[in-house]
């Protein structure tokens, strides 16, 4: 059973599995991101100098892995751009030169 069917001729796949896969990808991005950056943050009482603020503290908890879902979906473009082969554009039809009106 394949989840992904290309119906349409474009170069963009659509549909619900288009769809449900964006969701899990993004759920797995945003899992691994809070883990990561809860590693990486210091506790308030540790934190140095605004860090140590709780406010400021909970926002970076919050705002980190949102700002790295952007950069992992841009990755993810940037990769599937460089290694899918660029297709050659079909050539738009030349327009018929009609005599000028006299």
């Amino acid at each position: 059973m394949r989840l992904l069917r290309h119906r349409g001729k474009g170069p963009h796949p659509d549909g619900c599995g288009f769809v449900l896969l964006t969701f899990l990808f993004t759920c797995f991005f945003l899992i691994l991101n809070s883990a990561l950056i809860s590693k990486l943050m210091p506790t308030p009482e540790a934190a140095p100098g605004l860090l140590a603020r709780p406010g400021v503290n909970q926002a970076a908890l919050f705002v980190g892995p949102v700002i790295l879902i952007f950069v992992e979906w841009w990755l993810v473009d940037l990769v599937v751009a460089l290694v899918t082969p660029l297709r050659d554009a079909e050539p738009l039809p030349q327009e018929r030169k009609t005599p000028p009106r006299r």
